[in-house]
Formats: C-alpha cells, sequence, structure tokens
C-alpha cells in the first residue's frame, strides 16, 4: 500500500467546510486500517491568496508531516476558493 497526496479545489461558501470533510472522508482511509478519516485537517482562513499556485506553496510551508491536511483559501476573479491537500493510502 502506498500513500498518496491530492489536491481539491471547493468554492467557498458558508457549508463549504462541511463539504470538504464529507468529501475527503469518503476516500482519505483505507478501512481496514482505521474506522474513518484520519482527520488531520486544518481550515486557514487567513491569510487569502492571491491565486492557487500561491495557495499551493502556502500549504507546502505550512506541512511537515504525513497525514498533516490543510486547507487555505484564495481568489480566482471576485471568488473565493478552498485548496485543500489531502493524504491517503493509495
Amino acid at each position: 500500500m502506498g500513500h498518496c497526496i491530492g489536491y481539491l479545489d471547493f468554492r467557498k461558501t458558508k457549508h463549504t467546510q462541511r463539504q470538504i470533510r464529507k468529501k475527503i472522508g469518503g476516500f482519505a482511509y483505507d478501512p481496514h486500517e482505521s474506522s474513518g478519516y484520519h482527520g488531520n485537517l486544518t481550515f486557514h482562513e487567513k491569510p487569502e491568496y492571491k491565486n492557487r499556485e500561491e495557495a499551493t506553496k502556502a500549504i507546502e510551508r505550512i506541512d511537515r508531516v504525513w497525514y498533516d491536511d490543510h486547507a487555505v483559501v484564495y481568489k480566482e476573479g471576485r471568488t473565493k476558493w478552498w485548496l485543500v491537500k489531502y493524504e491517503y493510502h493509495c
């Protein structure tokens, strides 16, 4: 079994954090190894990054260990997005 890293983008709304947890909880674990998602997701509301590239670099600076997932906010035009980095067994 390997270790995989993925990124997902979600339009930022007042319900997005719940949607993100539901989405990554559906596949970011191996049911034979645990009873659910490892649960190490941290949402960083501030600062807001200028674009996805800046947000990706910010996550790379924040992330220090395996299974330490992070979500940061970035803007694309007038729309705000969550960029979520998640890790899972694959």
